[in-house]
């Protein structure tokens, strides 16, 4: 590191001393520097952390690893949004940065992410999430397309002002200790590569749902009845299965599954000391840059064909459908509704495209937007969740009766996913196509929006669908 570079570490060391002194409050000091692509998936492999973070979307070139803890914002409860928005701001007050990078993409961050519900979950396999989690990392790895940066923060507390020199020069050379030795470990990893054992005995699982089919059945039609009778215009009607082995899994093999075969998705991982909430997503709930935003609605379903042909046959029935048409008019209007308030400007595509994954397609409606005044992030996320989307319209209705009715603690399935950074910005996506591993079990969660038309027997077959995204890759690993 330059002669430069040092003066601003050490600068920034001072500062943090000095307003930890003066306010009493903990200051954080980050190191960054610029370093040789490496692969996200294989950083986060190695790493040996209680709290770790994977985020990537392969398509775009994009990846984000949070390792370790040097700050944590917890929250629940109907301000929890709110919350994280206002201690992220006073923590990124109190964090002084230096060294190469001074582009946004660089970090440092926040990561992590929020339980569908304000209220922390209760079945075991949800043990230590809480109905919000962000974490500071000590170390994060940043990669763009074209450059990739490594930050390390380390937590400052006020000292005597006879040692305010010691302790500067102790700061900076941890920093830089640590900093060279996680640089020069990334600079030797390849991209991830699964092990495999030769003659290695077969794999048994054991899968179990978490109700009959005809329950799910009775409880699409239950729905249609209330929509009938105009409790609610739409409901999403989720379930999950549990699929266990004798061994362990394996998440990182299964990480790298996902990506391979669904590169258009946001594939993430949040990974606690014994379990991981783990995903292939295509559902970008929100990304900020600046006061420009983009979200999308993301409803109506359908299979992708065995041939092009029935490919762009059930393709053109999705879009000409009416119930289909219905069920994603509902999210654009919602996403209208919430967001026009805060632009100066809202362009909504006249009409929805076709998103096309591995095994489903979906409708699909762009938005773009300006914001009137500075908002964070989690503001806009706390505004829209949980859209139509993953929960129903009106929210408020659709909500309680999921709370009656769905028998089932969802956990962190269909809540936010994502990142904050010290701007403001950041992006977050539904946290769908998703599983918790703990052990030799695996949680997996899908659901179907039920509205007027809907036949209970598509519904179930289009969880059945999209818990393919998950168990397939995860039987296979």
């Amino acid at each position: 590191m330059s002669a430069k570079h040092c003066a601003n570490l050490q600068a920034a060391a001072r500062a943090a001393i000095g307003a930890a002194a003066v306010g009493g409050e903990m200051q954080w000091v980050a190191l960054q520097a610029e370093i040789a692509r490496c692969d996200a998936l294989a950083a986060f492999a190695v790493a040996h952390f209680g709290d770790r973070f994977y985020w990537e979307r392969p398509a775009a070139g994009r990846a984000i690893v949070g390792l370790g803890r040097a700050g944590v914002i917890e929250s629940e409860g109907a301000r929890r949004f709110a919350e994280a928005s206002e201690r992220a701001a006073s923590v990124f007050e109190r964090l002084h940065v230096a060294g190469h990078a001074t582009a946004a993409d660089a970090g440092p961050f926040f990561v992590g992410g929020f339980a569908f519900a304000s209220c922390a979950p209760r079945e075991p396999h949800w043990k230590d999430f809480s109905a919000g989690r962000m974490i500071l990392p000590e170390i994060t790895l940043s990669v763009t397309a074209e450059r990739s940066w490594l930050t390390i923060v380390q937590a400052v507390e006020p000292v005597e002002p006879a040692r305010l020199d010691t302790r500067v020069r102790e700061i900076c050379d941890a920093l830089h200790v640590r900093l060279d030795q996680v640089s020069g470990q990334l600079t030797h990893l390849g991209v991830f590569e699964t092990s495999s054992v030769e003659d290695a005995a077969p794999r048994r699982y054991r899968a179990s749902a978490d109700r009959a089919h005809a329950e799910y059945r009775a409880q699409v039609e239950a729905a249609l009845r209330e929509i009938a009778e105009g409790s609610f215009e739409k409901v999403v009607l989720a379930r999950s299965i549990s699929v266990s082995e004798a061994g362990s899994y394996d998440s990182c093999a299964l990480l790298d599954a996902l990506r391979q075969a669904h590169p258009s998705c946001a594939i993430f991982a949040v990974a606690r000391p014994e379990a991981v909430f783990l995903g292939a997503t295509p559902e970008c709930l929100v990304r900020l840059v600046g006061s420009r935003f983009e979200t999308a609605s993301v409803a109506g379903s359908a299979p992708r064909g065995r041939s092009p042909e029935e490919d762009l046959e059930l393709g053109r029935r999705l879009r000409e459908s009416k119930k289909e048409q219905t069920e994603h008019s509902f999210v654009v209007r919602a996403l209208r509704d919430a967001l026009a308030p805060h632009c100066t400007s809202l362009q909504v595509q006249e009409s929805p495209r076709l998103m096309r994954l591995q095994d489903i397609q979906h409708l699909e409606t762009p938005i773009v937007g300006q914001l009137r005044e500075p908002r964070s992030i989690f503001d806009l996320v706390g505004s829209i969740h949980p859209t139509p989307a993953i929960a129903g319209a009106p929210r408020e209705a659709a909500l309680e009766w999921l709370r009656a009715n769905e028998n089932l603690d969802r956990g962190w399935y269909s809540g936010p996913i994502g990142f904050a950074d010290p701007d403001g910005g950041g992006e977050f996506f539904a946290a769908l196509r998703s599983a918790v591993l703990r052990g030799n079990e695996a949680q997996l969660f899908a659901g179907a929006g039920v509205v007027s038309g809907s036949d209970p027997e598509s519904e179930l077959r289009e969880t059945r669908l999209k818990l393919r995204a998950m168990l397939a890759p995860l039987l296979e690993i």
